[in-house]
């Protein structure tokens, strides 16, 4: 239902509920600013930027590079899969092998994230499948270190976050109209020249906003950096937790918490801002 057919408080009302249940999230962000301007470590009494100061130090800064680059990473090897995922799905008629393979792309978010986690290891570990195999086929002499490090991380941000980058682009593939494409084709155009000046124009808006939630989700991960981590790769999420727990530093977690969604927030509107920037001067030429 398209809110231009009703009126203002017809559309408020209708969109009241989503108002009351972001209403938490909003006040947990507000909690979470006034503690870490807190004076004190473990209760909000005073004010103070003392927990930020605490913060400026190379091992936070190498964290907070580090997140923002597996983040990133991540977020583009999902969207180089996501999009043909994306097309497959839309093109497919026959609805037991749709069905089939949206069940396949949701089962990272249907599984555990702890059996995702174990499920990597005997995968990837040192004697893993995938060691194992390749070491009988005579390709290696010793174990691939894939676990307990960066790629073994990227491996786990890019299964789990997948799937929140294909639906969101299968929808904006089916709100292409096929009269666009039959009208390319009319004019010359051929398929690659069709996809690179009006199916990646049209996807634009779906595109940015599945980059936008993969990158926020990976960037806030937690499970995914313990688990495959192994602690040595100490993204944000690790650090706000080992602030809390052992070191019950309250407010230096929540100015860590405050640096991370700021961050996150001003990467997603530099992207959205150079594809409106982009976009202007497409049309413009």
């Amino acid at each position: 239902m398209s809110t231009e057919f009703l009126p203002k408080k017809q559309a408020l009302l209708f969109a009241a509920p989503a108002f009351i249940a972001i209403l938490p999230f909003l006040g947990a962000c507000f909690y979470i600013l006034r503690f870490s301007l807190s004076a004190e470590q473990g209760t909000i009494e005073g004010l103070s930027i003392q927990a930020y100061r605490d913060l400026m130090t190379p091992f936070f800064g190498r964290s907070v590079w580090l997140t923002l680059k597996l983040a990133f990473i991540a977020t583009i090897i999902v969207m180089v899969l996501a999009v043909p995922l994306a097309f497959v799905m839309t093109s497919l008629r026959s609805s037991f092998f749709r069905r089939l393979l949206t069940i396949s792309i949701l089962l990272p978010l249907i599984l555990n994230l702890l059996v995702q986690a174990y499920g990597w290891i005997l995968l990837l570990g040192p004697s893993g499948v995938l060691n194992s195999t390749l070491k009988a086929m005579g390709i290696i002499e010793r174990p691939l270190f894939l676990l307990f490090n960066e790629t073994g991380v990227l491996l786990g941000l890019v299964q789990t976050s997948l799937p929140l980058a294909v639906f969101p682009i299968v929808g904006a593939v089916r709100a292409i109209s096929p009269e666009y494409l039959e009208a390319a084709s009319s004019l010359g155009a051929g398929h690659w020249r069709t996809f690179r000046d009006v199916t990646v124009p049209l996807l634009r808006p779906g595109l940015v906003g599945a980059a936008s939630i993969v990158f926020a989700f990976n960037a806030s991960a937690f499970a995914i950096p313990l688990l495959l981590g192994g602690r040595r790769v100490q993204m944000m999420g690790l650090v706000i937790r080992d602030m809390i727990s052992p070191l019950f530093n309250w407010s230096g977690a929540a100015a860590a918490g405050m640096i991370l969604i700021v961050l996150t927030l001003i990467v997603l509107v530099a992207s959205s801002w150079l594809v409106r920037l982009t976009t202007t001067a497409k049309e413009s030429s």
